[in-house]
């Protein structure tokens, strides 16, 4: 069975993951060939570093008033070496026929590989001195238009010695310790440069955030995405395309649909009117006016779901809460319900389109009051973050709650001649505003809050104030009417 790797959901990390595999594959293979190649590599390197010796020693040598080396440069090479290391270091001076003109040890001999002549070049080699092995070097140069030969020797014990006492140790060490330090470095450097060069990626995440159906025209940018996600932008950009035009298609015929509806129905109500009066005609009507109503909150739905129809303006919402009521009076007297509204001293302005406002309130009220038993209250409490419209009816069960909110929904107490779009056309209006709309039961005692979060902050909380709205005897005013029309019309 063939395994899958399983990289992160992150691109930051898949990136980061394959760096980090990379370098450790490549320790592991650095490593290896460490292992393989280090006897070879550190005897190179010794032979390199002895000819380096030959070469310093051959530029501090002393000469007499003929040119010929008589020792080397107390000053340069302290002579201690090769009083103390006699037996370990050597170091002989001679020309091309082998004639040894200095001789650290006295000793005028030159030195060679086993069975084998001196030979004037550049070269190293390895030899035994009574039975300790040596590593030598010939390096040749040039002194006063002659050509001389220093050769240079050490013995492998004393190499082994520093090589495991001091040097190569130190150098595993301080190879570790630069490892670690460039393992850090790195993984900061790369974290750092991975973050700056994601931000073009988290910019359209967040753009695609903020897109809602009522953003439907914003696009993803472009302009600074990576190459290979690149054409994921521009495919998600071309599918919010055909996601838009499907939208405002189904706007169009929703709004279209009502309106070509209306003037049916309108002609159809006329000839019934004009036939006798029975029951039926009465039942032919309601069901007209029925059919008229839910035609009506179509096209309102219509108009409510699109952004460009809402101007939005600093707003004294005082004057608009009393027209709602004096508008609504009407229809809380056939029901025997008392309208009461709570207004915080503090409120002083609200962000709103007047119109969708007035159709906002005038949604919940008249939800709330069809809803109420007779002789009850339902109050509106407004203050500078939002409103609350409360009733005393039956309430909504719990598990109902949530799907108050839905188009077409009704409970299981719904009312025959409503169509289940008036809180949905709410939904609608808050949302265009930045508004959150929620349901709760009324605590304590029986009935349903609506609360509408405004997310404004308030300077201070001052007491509500009651006012009881009686009847009046016209109770749609003139500005409240124009502005319901403005809306919906």
């Amino acid at each position: 069975m063939r395994s899958r790797i399983r990289w992160p959901n992150s691109l930051r990390n898949r990136v980061l993951a394959v760096l980090g595999a990379s370098m450790l594959l490549s320790g592991v293979v650095v490593s290896v060939a460490s292992m393989v190649l280090w006897e070879p590599f550190s005897r190179w390197v010794l032979r390199d570093q002895i000819e380096d010796n030959g070469e310093a020693i051959a530029r501090h040598l002393r000469y007499d008033a003929q040119g010929w080396p008589v020792g080397i440069d107390e000053k340069a090479i302290e002579p201690w070496l090769f009083d103390s290391l006699r037996h370990e270091v050597m170091l002989r001076v001679a020309d091309r026929e082998g004639y040894v003109a200095y001789a650290s040890d006295g000793i005028k001999t030159t030195i060679a590989p086993e069975g084998r002549e001196f030979e004037p070049r550049r070269q190293s080699f390895v030899f035994n001195r009574q039975g300790i092995a040596m590593h030598g070097a010939t390096v040749p140069f040039d002194h006063a238009g002659r050509r001389w030969y220093v050769q240079f020797a050490v013995t492998d014990r004393m190499v082994l010695q520093m090589r495991e006492s001091i040097g190569f140790d130190v150098f595993r060490q301080g190879l570790i310790a630069l490892g670690a330090t460039f393992v850090l470095i790195f993984l900061i450097t790369i974290h750092v440069a991975l973050r700056q060069a994601l931000l073009p990626v988290r910019a359209a995440s967040s753009a695609a955030r903020r897109i809602a159906p009522r953003t439907l025209a914003e696009r993803l940018p472009t302009t600074d995405q990576p190459r290979e996600l690149r054409p994921l932008v521009e495919a998600f950009n071309a599918a919010l395309d055909r996601l838009q035009g499907g939208f405002k298609t189904q706007q169009e015929f929703l709004s279209n649909a009502a309106h070509e509806l209306k003037t049916p129905l309108a002609l159809i109500r006329a000839q019934v009117e004009l036939a006798d009066e029975g029951p039926w005609r009465d039942q032919v009507l309601d069901d007209v006016d029925r059919v008229a109503r839910q035609v009506q909150q179509l096209l309102l739905l219509a108009e409510a779901s699109e952004q460009r129809n809402y101007r939005v303006e600093a707003i004294d919402p005082t004057p608009a809460l009393r027209e709602v009521f004096e508008f609504m009076e009407r229809v809380a007297a056939r029901h025997d319900v008392t309208l009461g509204l709570h207004v915080s001293p503090s409120l002083r302005s609200w962000r709103a389109d007047r119109g969708a406002l007035f159709t906002l309130l005038k949604n919940l009220l008249e939800n709330a009051i069809q809803h109420s038993p007779p002789e009850s209250v339902v109050t509106l409490m407004a203050g500078p973050e939002g409103f609350t419209v409360a009733d005393q009816g039956k309430g909504v069960a719990e598990k109902d709650l949530p799907r108050i909110f839905e188009r077409f929904w009704r409970g299981a107490d719904r009312r025959e001649q409503g169509a289940g779009l008036g809180l949905a056309i709410c939904t609608e209006i808050a949302s265009a505003h930045g508004w959150r709309l929620s349901a709760h039961r009324r605590a304590p005692g029986p009935g349903l809050e609506v609360r509408c979060d405004m997310a404004m902050a308030t300077e201070g909380t001052a007491a509500a104030i009651l006012v009881t709205c009686s009847p009046v005897t016209d109770p749609s005013s003139s500005e409240a009417r124009q502005a319901l029309r403005s809306f919906s019309a």
